[in-house]
């Protein structure tokens, strides 16, 4: 049995608190408060071009309940590929009834969007309940990109951490080669998966 990994280790809260006339006004607050990551599959925006190229979702959709077009506790930071895929989904005609007969969607906001989704070891978006089997399969979580950017931002951040060592036990020759071995071992793997990543453009899964 393949052992699951938490999915999204700092989860998005919405904090602005001003108020526009134009909802996309707002993006730059949205970047921030949603750590520039896809609030529905946790993609880093930085792999693709950063804050514009990420489009803003209106979770309950705008053609449905214009009145919530520029609310900001309706919006969500979202990659080009989940906002896509959602695209004006709703199961009621009602933007307060998110979820119907286990079909819809959950809030990247909600303390339960944690609850509804993990990570294989490999980085794969695993679905645990109905309502996120539904979004999994509706937004197309399941795509390769999903797992190559995941492992792209883990390897980032590893040897963002492990940089630093080598200066610091350069001293010490035998801890040194250690950490520069494990430095070299994950440098390769980074570039593996970057590769891939710019290989196929992000559009064409294998």
């Amino acid at each position: 049995m393949v052992n699951k990994v938490e999915f999204r280790s700092n989860p998005p809260a919405r904090t602005c608190t001003r108020k526009y006339k134009n909802y996309k006004s707002y993006k730059r607050y949205l970047s921030a408060d949603f750590n520039n990551r896809c609030g529905y599959c946790d993609d880093f925006d930085g792999w693709i071009g950063g804050e514009s190229t990420y489009h803003i979702d209106h979770f309950a959709p705008k053609v449905k309940f214009s009145y919530l077009e520029n609310e900001y506790a309706n919006l969500v930071y979202a990659c080009s590929f989940c906002n896509r895929f959602k695209s004006d989904d709703w199961p009621s005609d009602d933007h307060t009834v998110n979820i119907v007969d286990n079909k819809g969607y959950i809030d990247p906001c909600d303390v339960n969007y944690d609850i509804c989704f993990e990570r294989d070891v490999y980085g794969n978006i695993v679905p645990k309940n109905a309502v996120s089997k539904y979004m999994h399969q509706k937004m197309q979580l399941f795509l390769t990109r999903h797992r190559i950017i995941w492992n792209l931002t883990r390897l980032k951040i590893q040897l963002e951490k492990l940089k630093p060592l080598l200066e610091t036990h350069k001293a010490d020759k035998e801890k040194y080669e250690k950490i520069k071995e494990l430095y070299f071992s994950l440098s390769i793997e980074f570039h593996d998966y970057l590769n891939y990543l710019l290989g196929v453009k992000l559009s064409n899964e294998s």
